[in-house]
């Protein structure tokens, strides 16, 4: 090459030319001692040097990627042992579960791994999901559900107390267990808990963890309370709303309900506090709360009728809830009779939530505007189908036309008066008709009693002015009468024994009855006047006639004595010497 000379030095050939030299091992060109860089590694590392972060950012997030996928694939297996774990522990019995399934959504896994999973949210599905007791494999599980999910602040689910953020359950029974009947066992008791978790330091899966429930929401819940007798059929209700709030160990969950009652059907608007659960006893269970009960048809029990408005509130466990509240139906009537009046009842109650019994201590209930003070109970007996209602019922200063509406079938009374009652109510268990099977016995007194029909009333005026030997005189057109006795109440036939009867210048004694379905009347008894038989008579000449017999009606002190008789209907009674 013209105007190069090759020479060698240590390290390779190089070539001088006066335009400057090429080193063939280091690949340098030198012009004029300016050195220019052609490097083929370098300049290409130079180029692309933002590809290099780059590179490694991508491998950080494949590698947060894998790692989270790891996380969710393995976090399934590790949840259901904790979930089992804690379901076999709270309500001490055998879990069963069909499906079971663990989501862990990571939409940014380099901050998932980096915040350790804070603020990330574990889902949880269970299928088929049933909790039976030991012991009582012959009774329905004590819990059970068709699907359970809940949402769980993830990182909780490694400590000692998990967060529950969210549950909802579908399918949801409840069937608590005769009292009685649920078998003690030894983890029952804080010592033994403390015992089995100190055995355990390392297994935080199979330890039972502790619950923060925030939010439980089991629409359609069906609640089951059994009875201790197989043969009584089970009390049922069924929750159309129930949502729980904020539970902690050991303390009560808030709750809202509405309770469908079959029977007055309606609905039963409640709002309160549940728990803590009693696995040991279920019935033993604190509850408490406000309710209210609208528009609630009695007309469903045979007999009655009528739409029932109540509100209150509660307080106590489940197998003993204290109630005090306020039950008003503005229009309650007997279903044979076109009368309503208006019942009010202020009662104080104790009811027996595992079966349904309720003692009333007392009832303070006015129909119309009669007060009557009833203490008693609504219970089931040993061997019967259905409930027994029986009450003591007394009232000092009522209005007999407020009783009387309620017994008769039209508005058209026979009498008017003040009246008190010392009673006792009994409704048996049975079909037909509430009036077939009320059974009232006791006592009653009424005071300035009038009677509604003129033509009788006027017969009483009569039979006054006689007995005080005036009887050619206008009889007191405001006769009034008294009467006390015995009565019982029983398929409609008002039977009245030792029934006294007094107006001015008399007194009746009566035994007899009164049906209420027929209107027929049927009494006997005695007339007692302070006036001698020819003394009531009108006309001079039966005066004097009747006068030697006078000494053979004067009896026991009286003027004289008869044997009467009552006959006839409400309508038309018939008074007269008994033959």
């Amino acid at each position: 090459m013209a105007g190069v000379s090759p020479f060698k030095q240590p390290g390779g050939f190089h070539f001088r030319a006066s335009i400057g030299y090429v080193d063939l091992s280091e690949g340098n060109l030198t012009r004029g001692g300016v050195r220019t860089v052609v490097e083929t590694k370098r300049g290409f590392w130079r180029r692309r040097w933002w590809q290099v972060p780059l590179a490694l950012l991508a491998i950080v997030f494949a590698a947060s990627w894998v790692a989270a996928r790891i996380v969710a694939s393995r976090i399934e297996p590790y949840a259901r042992e904790r979930f089992i774990a804690y379901l076999e522990d709270r309500f001490d019995a055998n879990v069963e579960i069909g499906e079971i399934d663990a989501s862990l959504p990571i939409d940014d896994p380099y901050k998932f791994l980096v915040s350790k999973g804070r603020g990330s949210r574990l889902n949880l599905s269970a299928n088929d999901v049933k909790i039976s007791q030991p012991g009582l494999e012959d009774l329905p599980p004590l819990l059970q559900w068709k699907t359970l999910k809940v949402v769980v602040d993830f990182p909780s689910l490694f400590e000692d107390t998990v967060n529950v953020k969210h549950v909802a359950l579908t399918g949801f029974r409840f069937t608590a267990p005769p009292k009685g009947r649920r078998p003690r066992f030894a983890r029952e008791t804080q010592a033994s808990a403390d015992a089995s978790a100190a055995a355990q330091p390392g297994d935080t899966a199979k330890r039972p963890p502790k619950v923060i429930l925030e939010e439980v929401v089991a629409d359609g819940m069906n609640l089951t309370i059994l009875s201790s007798n197989p043969a009584k059929s089970p009390l049922a209700f069924e929750m159309r709303k129930l949502r729980l709030f904020g539970a902690t160990p050991g303390a009560p969950m808030r709750y809202e309900a509405d309770l469908t009652n079959p029977k007055p059907p309606g609905v039963v608007h409640s709002t309160g506090h549940f728990g803590p659960y009693v696995a040991g006893e279920p019935g033993d269970s604190p509850l408490d709360g406000e309710f209210t009960f609208e528009k609630a048809d009695l007309s469903v029990f045979k007999g009655i009728r009528g739409i029932l408005s109540s509100k209150g509130t509660f307080s106590g466990q489940l197998n003993r809830i204290v109630a005090d509240g306020v039950a008003e139906t503005p229009e309650f009537g007997l279903s044979y009779s076109k009368n309503t009046v208006k019942l009010v009842t202020k009662y104080h109650a104790i009811i027996d939530g595992t079966n349904g019994n309720t003692e009333l201590r007392p009832v303070e209930a006015t129909i119309g505007s009669t007060k009557l003070t009833c203490d008693g109970s609504v219970e089931r007996f040993p061997g019967d189908n259905g409930k027994t209602v029986d009450l003591k019922v007394k009232s000092t200063d009522g209005d007999l036309r407020d009783i009387l509406m309620l017994a008769m079938k039209d508005d058209r009374l026979p009498l008017r008066g003040r009246i008190g009652l010392d009673i006792n109510l009994k409704v048996p268990p049975g079909g037909g008709q509430y009036a077939d099977r009320l059974l009232v016995t006791g006592k009653f007194k009424l005071q300035e009693g009038r009677f509604t029909d003129k033509n009788t009333q006027a017969k009483l005026n009569e039979m006054s002015s006689r007995a005080l030997g005036r009887p050619t005189e206008p009889p007191d057109e405001n006769v009034t009468t008294d009467f006390d006795g015995n009565f019982r109440l029983s398929d409609r036939v008002l039977h009245l024994s030792q029934l006294r009867f007094f107006i001015p210048g008399a007194a009746v004694d009566l035994n007899g009855s009164f049906n209420l379905a027929t209107d027929n009347l049927e009494f006997h008894g005695t007339l007692r006047t302070d006036a001698k038989l020819s003394q009531m008579m009108k006309t001079r000449w039966k005066r004097w006639v009747l006068k030697p017999v006078d000494p053979f009606f004067a009896k026991n002190g009286a003027g004289a004595q008869f044997k009467i008789a009552i006959t006839g209907t409400r309508e038309s009674p018939n008074f007269g010497l008994d033959r």
